[in-house]
């Protein structure tokens, strides 16, 4: 009976899937129109065979699916888009996506952890994973059509009346169709006639807007997605000039749903503008014939489209520069799983390079014969448009007569160099913009700053330390990475040295070589010489101190701030290399550690293998399992009964009170948005230059803020604010960590890059805020949402890091050194040191900085030109 079926309905041979449709839907070799009647009769023959085969019993039972399949022709079962290794499971996007786990046509979730939306999705209550609880079961062929019914009138009911927005009839999702364009071309005419030829009008962003760029072009369209998140379920995006809809919605749809990812993205041939990318995203399916992602052409969930462009990649807070293409390719080589690229073309086709001789029109469609699929949207990406319009005639959607119009506006277009013009413009604009995230995203601080040359230093330099493509794109727009010369460090080693119990011995010094020492590193000596830990046997311990000062105290390893001289080490920082390696227990620096407290982001001289407890440390020069982040001690003091003063008795939520300068990090410059004068106190005052006798600021509006600045202290505002601010000033760190966790306050972290102190001991999250730069004008609200009771936890917390990790400079030595030990050695032991503090009593008299470090740095870091009177005593920072 099957067989003739089969040979009555064949009238034409079907065009059949190659070897490289890995990536095909079920059903996809076959014309989707005219053989859907053998597609009706070979899924009956298939269904009346397997209940031939079925017990009565069980025929009498609904079917059930997993997450993964469908039904015969449903376009969900293996191949569409399930991922590598799909066996029919459910397959969760990562956990940091949302969840969509929706069931295919006609079928509908059940589970523990599964409910059904209001719009026929199924959707998982809960992270990602608990889709493997749920099942697809096929809803009962009499219920069916009440089901649809009801899907269509609830969606109905959330849409106005005169909105072409009406879902499909089988799935409920109602569909977006939209494009960006500044102006009209010939071809989006061609656009809007496919998509309404649908029964949808396309909505097209940014007419009669100036074209600032591919950055500029993901906002318009984030815009509008803001704009009908409400009034529709699912977005298709094509470009504006060269695409055209080929199939009816329910076949998209059905399509989509098949790849089981929350966004199908175009795929082409080649990987632009990221060439260098090509390896970091290669293709998870064998035989992919379109390796690399398209921005010409998408589509999927609309919360999930705008949580990509607004949080992941941030493009709000990008240049309008950035590139819509390169961005995907970014987001897609930083996480696999940011979307699923239309590797066989499925949904999409692009007709760039060889793609342009996979397809031909056959039926009124256009045909991919190297994938066997039929593709539903084709886009002409690049310059040439002359084989979207060939494939347009042999489809016969238009007319010969038509496509010579169109090819003679073309001409036209091509002979005033309108778009060359255009695009010349951009690429000369945006040729070295900033590609981070910013607050300030037009704004360039290597131009302005004049590093321009420098940064094609750098550049050279991380290209020949073989840095991954992610850090250098960070690292060389980063201003703090110009502060100072970083030699490339040796990559960390696993010590070989067996430790059964752990003692530290400090290298003896003479009475030349304590001269010749900083006070800061005498003092760090003379605490390490009374640790429990020390010994006097070298063969015994397993940690030890050198007797050459490291410390580049005061800067005085350092060449100027922003002098030009990253390509020149100090002779200070290049001796005291000399003076390390000419140790005769040096063994390359293993099992030692180093103490270095300068502004620098990263290490001015090359320690080997030894470990660095450094200030300001930059995550591009953090060693992961050898080096220690430290804080700088503070220079101001508060009591107890400060610092355990109750969140509900501050009536300040965010404070800060500081300086800034024209080098300063822009982010000070930002801190007037946020200040409302009531519960967010925000005080700058300039760095003053000149005489003493005429001190006067560097911009027109020091003086206004100066008289702000005036209204309060320092010590005031960090006694009665529950939170304080940390941001950079002339380097990643300052003193005013310490001390805002010595008032009792809870630290807002607003700086990138930055390694936090003791960070492999301590869970800052527990005690502290930190939130991107890019994001810091969210920092009240995020402030606000938290309850009164995560108050109190954090702040007793910040307390006890305080007065147990961070009170004085023998505490933070003896912290790191700990840090160094339960890392290293006794990993068992790191819960106890961070919840119960330093295992031993500080000797006596440790619980204070001594004063004459004090004073060092007063002299250093608050020069007197610098230096301003405060009513508290406070120093100025």
């Amino acid at each position: 009976c099957v067989c003739v079926c089969v040979c009555v309905c064949s009238r034409q041979q079907i065009p059949r899937a190659t070897a490289h449709n890995n990536n095909t839907a079920i059903g996809e070799s076959d014309p989707p129109k005219e053989m859907s009647a053998l597609k009706v009769v070979l899924a009956a023959a298939v269904l009346l065979l397997a209940l031939a085969a079925t017990p009565a019993s069980a025929a009498a039972a609904p079917a059930v699916v997993s997450m993964g399949q469908a039904a015969a022709g449903d376009g969900a079962g293996a191949g569409a888009g399930q991922s590598e290794g799909d066996n029919g499971s459910c397959q969760p996007p990562s956990t940091h996506h949302l969840s969509h786990c929706i069931c295919p046509v006609d079928f509908h979730c059940e589970g523990p952890m599964c409910r059904v939306g209001r719009r026929g999705s199924s959707r998982v209550s809960g992270y990602p994973q608990d889709c493997t609880a749920c099942t697809c079961k096929l809803t009962d062929p009499t219920a069916t059509a009440s089901v649809a019914a009801r899907r269509r009138d609830a969606a109905a009911s959330h849409i106005p009346s005169n909105s072409n927005t009406a879902p499909t009839a089988k799935s409920g999702l109602r569909v977006l169709f939209v494009t960006v364009a500044t102006h009209r071309e010939p071809f989006i005419d061609l656009l809007e006639s496919s998509v309404a030829a649908l029964g949808h009008t396309l909505k097209v962003v940014g007419m009669g807007q100036f074209f600032k760029g591919y950055g500029w072009k993901l906002k318009r369209m984030l815009e509008a997605l803001h704009e009908h998140k409400d009034t529709h379920d699912i977005a298709v995006f094509s470009d504006s000039f060269d695409s055209y809809v080929f199939s009816n919605v329910d076949e998209l749809l059905r399509k989509f749903l098949s790849f089981n990812h929350s966004m199908v993205v175009s795929g082409e041939v080649n990987c632009w503008p990221n060439p260098n990318l090509a390896p970091e995203i290669a293709p998870t399916i064998a035989n992919a014939r379109y390796k690399y992602p398209n921005s010409g052409g998408y589509m999927g969930y609309i919360p999930y489209i705008i949580d990509l462009y607004e949080n992941k990649i941030a493009i709000n807070h990008k240049s309008d520069c950035a590139d819509d293409q390169g961005e995907l390719i970014k987001i897609l080589a930083l996480d696999k799983n940011s979307f699923r690229v239309d590797h066989n073309s499925v949904i999409f086709q692009t007709l760039f390079g060889y793609a342009r001789d996979d397809v031909k029109a056959l039926d009124g469609r256009i045909f991919n014969h190297v994938t066997g699929t039929w593709p539903c949207i084709v886009h002409a990406n690049g310059w040439d448009k002359e084989p979207l319009l060939q494939l347009l005639v042999g489809a016969g959607k238009i007319s010969a007569a038509e496509m010579q119009a169109m090819q003679e506006q073309k001409a036209t277009l091509e002979k005033t160099k309108v778009l060359q013009q255009r695009e010349n413009a951009i690429n000369e604009r945006c040729k070295n913009y900033n590609p981070n995230p910013s607050l300030e995203p037009e704004r360039n601080l290597i131009e302005e700053y004049h590093l321009t040359t420098l940064q094609k230093d750098l550049r050279r330099q991380l290209t020949a330390a073989n840095v991954s493509w992610h850090q250098m794109e960070q690292q060389i727009f980063e201003v703090q990475e110009y502060r100072a010369h970083c030699p490339a460090l040796e990559p960390a080693k696993t010590s070989k040295l067996a430790c059964p119990v752990f003692q530290l011995y400090v290298y003896p010094a003479t009475e030349d070589e304590l001269r010749g020492m900083s006070n800061v590193y005498r003092a760090i000596r003379e605490i390490l010489l009374m640790s429990p830990y020390v010994t006097d046997r070298p063969e015994d311990a397993c940690l030890f101190v050198p007797n050459t000062d490291a410390s580049c105290w005061c800067e005085d390893c350092l060449y100027g701030a922003f002098d030009g001289r990253i390509n020149d080490q100090h002779p200070k920082a290049r001796r005291t290399e000399e003076l390390l390696q000419a140790h005769p227990l040096w063994n390359n620096g293993e099992n030692h550690i180093l103490f270095e407290l300068s502004d620098a982001p990263c290490l001015p001289w090359q320690p080997n293998q030894a470990t660095v407890a450094k200030a300001g440390l930059s995550t591009f020069h953090f060693r992961e399992g050898l080096d220690i982040s430290m804080p700088l001690f503070g220079m101001v003091t508060f009591p107890a009964e400060t610092r355990h003063k109750p969140a509900a008795q501050r009536p300040y939520l965010l404070t800060f009170r500081g300086t800034r300068s024209s080098r300063s990090d822009a982010m000070r410059n930002q801190l007037p948005k946020l200040h409302n004068g009531e519960d967010i106190i925000l005080l700058l005052a300039c760095r003053w230059f000149g005489t003493q006798g005429e001190m006067k600021g560097y911009d027109a509006n020091c003086a206004e803020q100066e008289k702000l600045f005036e209204t309060h202290t320092y010590t005031e505002l960090l006694s009665n604010s529950r939170f304080s601010l940390i941001v950079e000033g002339f380097g990643y760190h300052s003193f005013r960590l310490t001390e805002v966790l010595a008032a009792g306050c809870i630290p807002v972290i607003a700086v990138d890059h930055y390694v936090l102190p003791y960070s492999d001991l301590l869970d800052w999250s527990e005690f502290s805020v930190r939130i991107p730069e890019h994001r810091f004008l969210d920092i009240p609200a995020v402030l606000r949402a938290l309850p009164p009771s995560t108050v109190d936890r954090m702040q007793k917390r910040a307390a006890f890091v305080y007065e147990n990790f961070f009170k004085s400079l023998a505490t933070q030595v003896h912290t790191a050194v700990e840090s160094f030990r339960v890392s290293k050695f006794f990993p068992s032991d790191k819960r106890a040191v961070a919840t119960e503090g330093l295992p031993f009593q500080l000797p006596l008299g440790q619980d204070e900085t001594p004063q004459q470090v004090l004073d060092d740095s007063m002299l250093c870091n608050t020069p007197t030109h610098r230096r301003k009177k405060a009513r508290d005593k406070a120093v100025m920072l």
